[in-house]
């Protein structure tokens, strides 16, 4: 089951898990995987947040906006055109 929240911020919604890149070191190699990706928010927040996911559900990079459809379409264009959300439940 999905967290209900990842770095105290509440989840919103998330993908099933994927291959949906890598975050690597300068030198090319491989750092961590993202398995999954996160809409979250932070209850004192304006902002929300994109969170990558590896398949522990640690957060190994995020990417900040000002609404839940633009961090969406980052996901999209960066990630997968296609990418399936799940809302996460209260």
């Amino acid at each position: 089951m999905f967290p209900v929240k990842l770095d105290n911020a509440i989840v919103l919604y998330y993908t099933p898990e994927d291959n949906y890149g890598a975050i690597k070191y300068p030198n090319g190699e491989i750092a961590d995987y993202y398995h999954y990706l996160a809409i979250c928010k932070y209850p004192d927040s304006k902002e929300y947040y994109l969170f990558c996911c590896n398949k522990n559900y640690d957060v190994v990079n995020d990417w900040a906006d000002s609404s839940m459809a633009d961090c969406m379409r980052i996901a999209a264009a960066s990630y997968k055109e296609n990418i399936i959300w799940i809302q996460a439940h209260d």
